[in-house]
């Protein structure tokens, strides 16, 4: 397989040649009136397919899996596009890649010719070494003239052919397999370039999906267990009503009891929904969420919000959770009178400053209820920051993609 791979090279090597003879005639035609830009954007489509044919003959006859090379991305707009090939990466490396391989295709066919034929030639020498002109064959300073010599030189000929003639054949193709992973396959900085992109894309899927799941928990608790709850304190109440009347004090002290646990569920199960997603971040946007948590907060809090226009969904929802944690941190925990939040929007950031005037001391720290804030921020290539003196004041700060 390894001579059969290096024989082919020939074949690839007179499609890459046809190929960069069209791509320089394009080159030579561009000061023409771009009558060259075509040419130039079809032989770079064509260097591409043939490279792709490249790692499909490495994977059959060597197999070996060459990354693939993305290609340049191209617009309607003819010139920006003969521009984008010409100073792509991967064009120039596959142009390479094509021109060193015609003279080595033609070094590679001539060697694995002499590497079999030779031992081949030798080994036969005995049939036909009479028939010479002389009746006899010189090898250097060796004459052949014969039987006896020439069944030794025969088996030097076979011998080589067993063990000389693989290895310059692997050899021969080692160089050529390290051909092409230089210029045929990615870059190792734009193989590094490419994973970070697809595992950013992947985190961005992740978390937004996270997002999407909370919103649709919020909605079901709130149409569905939330509703029941209601219904049942509402019936509750009728029931107790009902009863007062009958003589029956215990019966009635439990429904009332029922009757409070069921208030009780649903006040928590309302404080859950909100710290979830609620439907009016969804329909007014972060001002009026955070008015809305800002309304329920033991201390006062101003809300100071301009992001328009509005960031993504995922973006607003770990805003809303940040803030609304943080100030219930406040309150639980900051033995302060006042605090503050400040949202705003710069080209395609956002920026989230949450502040108070209590005792300081917080950390980042394992395990703290800011270092799961500090997670859910970075699942959006986000960072948070933490000031916390002790004594105070506080402040936390935000910085997220819009998008």
């Amino acid at each position: 397989m390894a001579s059969a791979h290096l024989a082919a090279d020939g074949i690839s090597a007179l499609a890459g040649f046809a190929v960069l003879m069209l791509l320089v005639t394009g080159i030579c035609l561009l000061p023409v009136a771009l009558i060259g830009a075509p040419l130039v954007i079809a032989a770079a489509w064509l260097l591409h397919r043939l490279a792709d044919a490249e790692r499909d003959r490495y994977a059959i006859l060597c197999g070996l899996e060459i990354p693939a090379q993305p290609a340049p991305e191209l617009s309607v707009n003819l010139l920006r596009s003969t521009l984008t090939v010409l100073t792509s990466r991967s064009t120039r490396r596959q142009a390479c890649y094509f021109a060193l391989l015609i003279p080595v295709s033609a070094l590679n066919v001539v060697a694995v010719a002499l590497a079999w034929a030779g031992p081949m030639m030798l080994a036969l020498l005995p049939f036909y070494y009479a028939e010479l002109p002389l009746g006899r064959a010189a090898i250097g300073p060796l004459n052949i003239d014969n039987t006896g010599t020439a069944w030794a030189v025969a088996a030097v000929g076979v011998l080589a052919g067993l063990t000389v003639s693989p290895v310059v054949v692997r050899i021969l193709r080692a160089l050529d397999i390290s051909l092409a992973r230089t210029l045929v396959a990615t870059s190792r900085d734009t193989r590094l370039t490419q994973q970070v992109a697809y595992l950013t894309a992947s985190r961005a899927r992740v978390v937004d999906a996270a997002e999407a799941e909370r919103r649709r928990i919020e909605r079901d608790l709130h149409d569905g267990a939330q509703q029941r709850l209601v219904a049942m304190a509402m019936t509750l109440g009728r029931a107790s009503s009902r009863l007062k009347g009958a003589g029956h004090p215990e019966t009635v002290e439990l429904i009332e009891s029922a009757r409070s646990e069921a208030r009780q569920a649903i006040t928590e199960l309302r404080d859950l929904t909100r710290g979830l997603h609620p439907p009016v971040l969804t329909d007014r946007g972060l001002d009026a969420a955070l008015s809305a948590v800002a309304a329920r907060s033991p201390i006062p809090v101003t809300i100071d919000v301009d992001a328009v226009p509005r960031p993504s969904t995922t973006v607003e929802g770990i805003a809303y959770f940040v803030v609304s944690e943080a100030l219930t941190n406040v309150a639980k925990h900051a033995a302060a009178n006042t605090a503050w939040v400040t949202i705003r929007r710069i080209d395609d950031r956002l920026t989230v400053t949450i502040g108070d005037n209590g005792i300081g001391g917080a950390t980042l720290g394992r395990g703290s209820g800011l270092s799961g804030l500090a997670d859910r921020v970075s699942g959006v290539d986000g960072k948070l920051t933490v000031s916390s003196p002790v004594g105070g004041p506080t402040l936390i700060e935000v910085d997220m993609k819009c998008a």
